[in-house]
Parts: C-alpha cells; structure tokens; sequence
C-alpha cells in the first residue's frame, strides 16, 4: 500500500484529492491509530490557522495587485496538471512575487546604513528597526490595535528556529530567531494604509499563510507557549527528525 506522508494527509484535509486518493486515506486512517492522530494535527492546525486569517478569503484582490498583475505577467508555455488551487491563492502569490523583487532590490541598493525595517548581512536579509523590535517583544495576544506591525503566529520551524509572521505597511512575511537576529525568510506585500476595520491580517498574508503552513513543525504556540518563548529569548527546539 502506497506511504500515507504529511503532504497527502494536508492535501486530504484541504480537500483536493481525488476519489480514489481519499477513500486511500480513509482506509489506511481506519486501520492506523497512528496516521489518525497526524491527520487529527494537521485537521487542528488547519482549523487554527483558518479561524486566524480565515475572514479575509472571501476579499477582492486589492486594486494595486490587479494592475500589477495586467501590466507585468508575461505569458508561460503549459505546464503538466496539477491540484487546482483557489484563485485568490494564486493570484496572491503572483502579486507577493512582483512586491518581493521590489523589496529585496530596495534593500541590496539602499546606501548604508540601510533605513526601513529590512537589512542584508552575511548574505541573508534581517529585520530591522521597527520590525526587530516588535519580533523580539510583541505578543500577538497582547498587541494594540493601531500597532504598526503586528505579530500574527508564532512556531517552531523544521529546523528547530523560533518563528513569527508578521504585517505591516510597508510589508508582511515570515521571520525566524537566528543567532540575535531575525532572518527574514519571505516577505509579502503589507497591509497598506491602516483603515478604521483593519484585521490582524490583511488579503496578502494568504501567501504567508501558506509558507507558514509547510515550515511548521507541529502546531502553531498558544498564547501560553507563546509568551514563554518570549521570556527563554526565543531560544531553538530540537529540530525535527
């Protein structure tokens, strides 16, 4: 019988197989106490992570990604079928794409020192300022509603690192404790002006989301586990094996 892996188990919970891949995942989940509990992990962290952003899939597009979208996509050769995903899904990470190559870009040409939240030392881009500060003592269950940046999960990466996502203006993405820094592993296009019902998440954190998603080692911190890594410094888990 054909392995049951985290990938099949997350595609069957977020209902993209077929027929005959879910009634394999039924089967084996009825025969394997083991593979059941995984799939019950993966139903929680799936169910978490859909109350924390959930509200804004039913958004348009923001005005600012479609004209970026009908002026700067070029057309691909087809490529070979694969699991379809929501529209919004693909849209955003074509929009956080464009925004990506424009932050790195600013940040490599920025004179030293460079101003705004990001810097690149040692080869790897690094949170700064503002952004630094609120990664290292902002709690996403104690944070102001107008704060500039806003922390939205906190969980251990595969490689064991302590990591946060993270919104604001200027940008969102995924940053991660290395050494006394934090690395800054993707970014995304930020919330934008803060409006009168801003959300802890804006439209493009679906990307974010996402990448958070499939770095995970386990479930996302608590408020509990949260405040905790705080407090230790952030310090790293065991890598998972």
């Amino acid at each position: 019988m054909m392995a049951i892996d985290d990938d099949m188990l997350m595609a069957f919970v977020d209902g993209e197989l077929d027929d005959i891949g879910r009634a394999r995942v039924e089967r084996a989940v009825a025969q394997d106490p083991a593979l059941r509990r995984r799939l019950e992990e993966q139903q929680r962290l799936r169910d978490r992570l859909s109350a924390h952003y959930g509200p804004i899939a039913e958004e348009e597009v923001p005005e600012r990604f479609r004209s970026m979208l009908e002026t700067n996509v070029l057309p691909f050769p087809a490529a070979p079928p694969r699991p379809a995903r929501p529209l919004w899904q693909t849209l955003t990470a074509l929009a956080a794409t464009l925004v990506l190559g424009l932050l790195v870009g600013r940040t490599l040409l920025a004179p030293a020192p460079a101003a705004g939240p990001f810097a690149v030392e040692g080869g790897a881009m690094v949170a700064r300022g503002d952004l630094a500060e609120a990664l290292e003592t902002q709690l996403a269950s104690a944070q102001a509603q107008g704060a500039a940046t806003r922390i939205g999960v906190t969980f251990v990466h595969n490689d064991g690192r302590t990591c946060r996502t993270f919104d604001s203006q200027a940008a969102a993405g995924i940053a991660c404790r290395t050494g006394a820094d934090w690395q800054v592993l993707m970014t995304a296009a930020g919330s934008g002006p803060q409006r009168s019902d801003y959300r802890q998440a804006g439209s493009e954190n679906l990307l974010v989301q996402q990448a958070a998603q499939e770095m995970m080692a386990g479930e996302p911190h608590d408020d509990a586990a949260e405040r905790r890594a705080r407090d230790s410094g952030w310090r790293s888990s065991t890598p998972r094996r």
